[in-house]
Formats: C-alpha cells, structure tokens, sequence
C-alpha cells in the first residue's frame, strides 16, 4: 500500500443482500447527520427544549455543563454604519438577526464564521452547544432573548454581525444571558482581512475568558477545522463547499466537491478538507447514485481522501467521520464504521451528527436502548431535529413504548409537518394504544402512498375489520412488492403469521430491498428477533455486531 492508504482496509465486493442493507444504513445515517440548508428550514413551532442524557461514549464530557450557548447566524453588518449599535438592547438581537438584504455569497462567510465559533466553544470544559443545525433555524426570526433561548434550550447567545468587504473585516459580536437578557461580553472589530484567522483566535479565547471555561486538554480539545498552513483561499473554498454540501441535493454536493478539490489543490496539506470531499463523496454516491456516475470510481476516490486525512490529522474527528462512512457505505464493514464512529465521538463528543450516526448503527445492531439514549443526547444538542425525533419514535416502536413513541413523532411533526412515513409509525403508536379510531385518520394523512397502505392495512386489522386490511395488504403486494417487502413482512407479523413473514423477508433480502435494515425495530417483526430464522438472517446481513480488529476498525499502520 501506498501512504494514502494508511489506516483503511478496501474490503472485497460483497454479496448482494449485504450491499442494499449497507447502503440502506448509509442512507440512513447520511440523513441522520441532516443535510439540508441551516437556513432554508421551514420555521419550526414554537417548543420547550427536552432532552436526557445518555450513558455513551465520551457522554462524561457534556454532562451537567455549566453554560449551554447557541451561536446565532453572524448577519451582514449594515454598509451605512458607522458605529456599533447598543449591544444590550433588543433592536440590536433583532437586527443581528435580520440582517439585511439578502447575499447568498456573503452567507456563506458568515455562517461559515459563526460554525467556527459554535465549534470553537464545543472544545471548552463545561459549555455545552447547540449546533447551528438547530440554531441557524432561527435565522431572520425576529424573537427576542428569551424565546430565542426556550425555544434552542439554551442559557446563552452569541450573536452579532458581520462584513468582509475587499481587504477588510468588520465584526460586532455579543454574548447575551437569556435569563435576563444581559449582555456579558461585547466587542467590535475592524482588522485587514489577512488577519481572520488571528481575529478568530482572539474572539474564541475574549469569549472562554468571558464564559470563564478552559479549553480541554488535546486531542477533544485541539479540532481544527482550518489549514495549518494559514492558507485563507483554501479556507474560503472550504467554506463555500460547506455551504453548498448543506444544500443537500446533488447539485450542491457536486458543487461542494469542486470546492474541497479546489482547497486540497491549493494546500495539499489540508486535512479537513480532504475529509469532507469524501464525505462528499460518499453521500453522492449513496444518495444520489444515478447522478454519481461511476460509483466504483468515487468509492475509491473517497478512500483516498479519507487515509489522506487520516494520515495527516490522526486525531481529527472529521477524518474519523470520512472514515466511517467510506466503511460503512462503501466497504461495507458497518461494525468497523461503527468502531470507527465511536473514535471519533472520543475526539468531538458534541458533535450530534456522530451521535446520530452512531445511533442509526446501534439501531440496525439491535441496541435499541442505546440508540434511545444517544437519540435523546442528540436532541439536547440539536432540539429542532425533525429527523431526530422521527428516528427516536421508530426506536420506541422497537421497544414497545408507545406514548413516548406517539410523543417524540408528533414533535417530528410539528418541526417538520411535511416529512412522510412519520405518520405511519404514529398511527401504529396510536391504535397500540387502543386508540383505533384516530389512528385510521392519522394513516389516511400519510403522504407517501406505500407508507399510507401499510399503516392502513396495520389499523384495520387492529379495528377488527380483516377484510379492508386484507384489500390494503394486496393493493401494497401487487404494486409494490419490489420495493414494500420488508413491510409486507411486518403486516404478517402484526397477523402472526410467521410463513408470511419470513417468505417475505426472504424476498426483501433476495430483492435487495434496503428496508430489511429495519428489521430490529420494525414494530411487528422486531418481535421475533429471538427466533432462530431472524438470527441466521440477521447474521447473513452483517447486522450482528462484533468488535472489529484493529485495522480493520482504521487503526493507522506504520
């Protein structure tokens, strides 16, 4: 092998049944990390923050923290300005907020500044951070202090604006009590741009000094998402690909790529932007695969660039990530991407894209509990996930705990009242309750067709009327046998009719239906996971977990 391949393990072509299931998984975890623009959220309902810790992997590191602060969207200072507007008072949140006119290219400076510092304070002892996932949500909002912080369960804000123009930087930064609005700390800026990465540096520590929080020892507390080297250009390439990775279509993450491999071609060097063109890569080619071209070819091209950045950044979360999904969406070996997952939570515990992911992994291993609780910790950290709160309703359907799962799906809903399959689990959430009525009526809202067939022809049954379920069941087997097996499968379940099911398991596996993912919390058949048939299909699918070798979990080799 050459250098570039250190610490990465290409596995040979896999059978076909575990090929969908892990790419099924990819998708799954792609999604879970919530790709989709900060800004460009619909504006959730107004909600308390919930949440509970979980007893994972580095949880030691953000239990009971003594601030919880969101970092708001830096807007575009005003071009008329002269001086800095009063800090503490509303007009000034309300304006940060709003900013101005809207310039999509100066967006991306911004939100790419403010993400630095929310990823900044994340590496200080005792603050905990709402990632901008969840607080840029409330971009052009207009609330004021204490809605703002209710709403992201937050105890402080940091916001403020923010222009680049030519050669300079104006900057206008505050840090904001919600308890009783006060401003702790306020600063203005006005430095040549050349100096951005010596303003950052001065912001973050002004800002430790103010929160009166150390940063923690390395390697948690070393994550650096600029180039070592100093290199601006390649900076601003990274932030540009960012912004159009967020886009989350193909589009914006063929866009996104041309942007890392323009940062790695001006400073070869560059660690994080080596991870995230692979990362890139990666979600292209599971998301979008008939846009992705040659998936062999950006497979492999992904690995290189993650053992690029794994070679040089050892210790980077971010190349850790590339690492696990390269092994998981691509090599297949999902219990070293989850090995590898957890490597990188021991460097970045507070990034809840990778307690996302490490929960959809958990989930398909059948670490039901687990998945819960890392879900839960996911939710502190980023409270208007609508995707969170869908997969931890699934999750409570795998465990039979229904009112939590009707809970945590109407709070998907009201983030996100167009997600589809949601109000599917939510009706069998619903008539497990011995609420059947209602639950037809939720089923009857499902927007997805196939989801709205198979949760209809779960209620009937419950109802007691088999021949309307019996009609649902063979509307959904004559036209969508192909891709709705694992769900047919579960509809037998629910009638306890194990040929049924486990005819039709075989199908999904032999079809390649990427739902057989599902199977461990699937409401029904998860109920049969004792039963000698699902363990030999669960073990013929990788889905039995084991603890990876050391290279093959990416352990750098010398």
């Amino acid at each position: 092998m050459t250098n570039d391949d250190e610490g990465l393990l290409l596995k040979p072509e896999p059978r076909k049944p575990g090929k969908y299931v892990a790419m099924g998984m990819a998708v799954l975890a792609l999604l879970a990390v919530g790709y989709f623009s900060w800004g460009k959220f619909m504006r959730p309902a107004p909600r308390d923050a919930a949440g509970m810790p979980a007893q994972e992997a580095a949880a030691d590191a953000v239990q009971a923290p003594s601030v919880t602060i969101a970092v708001l969207p830096l807007a575009r200072a005003g071009e008329a300005a002269a001086q800095p507007a009063d800090p503490a008072s509303a007009e000034f949140l309300i304006g940060a907020l709003k900013g101005g006119d809207a310039d999509a290219d100066a967006d991306y400076f911004n939100d790419g500044l403010s993400a630095y510092f929310a990823g900044e304070l994340s590496q200080y002892s005792g603050v905990q951070v709402i990632t901008p996932a969840s607080s840029f949500q409330l971009r052009d909002n207009g609330e004021l202090v204490r809605a703002i912080g209710r709403k992201l369960g937050a105890s402080h804000l940091l916001q403020g604006t923010a222009q680049r123009s030519g050669d300079g930087l104006r900057m206008d930064i505050a840090l904001v009590r919600v308890e009783d609005g006060a401003t702790l700390w306020f600063e203005h800026y006005q430095r040549p741009y050349k100096d951005l990465f010596k303003l950052q540096d001065e912001v973050v520590a002004a800002l430790g000094v103010a929160l009166k929080a150390k940063r923690l020892p390395a390697p948690q507390g070393a994550q650096e998402e600029r180039p070592r080297s100093g290199d601006l250009q390649a900076y601003d390439a990274l932030l540009r690909g960012e912004s159009s990775q967020l886009r989350g279509d193909g589009e914006g993450l063929r866009q996104a790529m041309a942007a890392y491999e323009r940062a790695t071609a001006l400073d070869p060097g560059y660690a994080e932007a080596h991870a995230r063109l692979a990362l890139a890569r990666i979600q292209l080619a599971t998301r979008f695969p008939s846009e992705a071209g040659d998936l062999r070819e950006h497979g492999e091209k992904a690995r290189r660039e993650a053992a690029t950045a794994l070679r040089l950044a050892p210790d980077s979360a971010e190349a850790h990530k590339a690492n696990a999904a390269w092994m998981g969406g691509i090599a297949l070996d999902q219990a070293g991407a989850m090995h590898e997952t957890l490597r990188a939570l021991a460097l970045s515990p507070q990034d809840p894209e990778l307690l996302h992911t490490l929960a959809i992994q958990q989930t398909a291993f059948g670490q039901l509990q687990q998945a819960a609780g890392n879900l839960r910790r996911v939710l502190v950290l980023d409270p208007l996930s609508a995707t969170a709160q869908y997969h931890l309703g699934g999750v409570y359907l795998g465990l039979n705990d229904y009112p939590q799962a009707e809970h945590a799906l109407a709070e998907a809903l009201a983030l996100r009242p167009d997600l589809s399959v949601v109000r599917a689990f939510q009706a069998i959430a619903v008539f497990q309750q011995n609420r059947v009525d209602e639950a037809v009526r939720i089923a009857e809202a499902e927007p997805d067709p196939l989801w709205k067939t198979y949760a209809l022809a779960m209620v009937y049954w419950a109802k007691g009327d088999r021949a309307r379920s019996d009609a649902e069941l063979q509307s959904l087997i004559k036209d969508k046998a192909g891709s709705a097996a694992t769900q047919i499968a579960d509809i037998y379940a629910q009638r306890d009719d194990e040929a049924s099911m486990f005819h039709w398991l075989d199908v999904a596996r032999d079809s390649g239906d990427p739902g057989i993912v599902e199977i461990r919390y699937l409401p029904f058949v998860s109920r049969y996971a004792a039963d000698p048939r699902f363990i030999a299909l669960a073990k013929e699918l990788d889905l039995v977990p084991e603890a990876p070798a050391a290279d093959k979990a990416g352990e750098p080799r010398g």
